[in-house]
């Protein structure tokens, strides 16, 4: 069995941990979408849509698009979006080829 999503927020100066239990699996495509990150979307779209993504997915009221803007680290974002969205797809960053191999 997968360990339950857990999402640490700094909410009001308090650190608060909200846990997904279940995530349906028609999930999985969106979060691939916003893993395959070519270059084609500016950072700041890229970024605005994986928020977005994530806010929907978890069920807690409190977990919202500003929350997750406000309650994260500036330093780790992108670690802490990039890692979630990998844990709902199911993708082991380690055993993913970035580059085609030129057989």
């Amino acid at each position: 069995m997968s360990e339950p999503l857990k999402l640490t927020l700094l909410i009001k100066g308090k650190k608060k941990t909200f846990v997904e239990d279940f995530i349906p699996a028609n999930v999985i495509i969106g979060a691939l979408d916003l893993i395959d990150f070519e270059g084609t979307k500016s950072f700041r779209d890229m970024y605005n849509e994986r928020v977005h993504f994530i806010a929907d997915v978890f069920t807690d009221e409190a977990v919202t698009e500003d929350a997750i803007w406000d309650g994260l680290n500036a330093l780790t974002f992108g670690d802490t979006l990039e890692n979630i969205l990998n844990q709902i797809a199911g993708v082991d960053p380690k055993n993913v080829e970035t580059e085609p191999k030129n057989d």
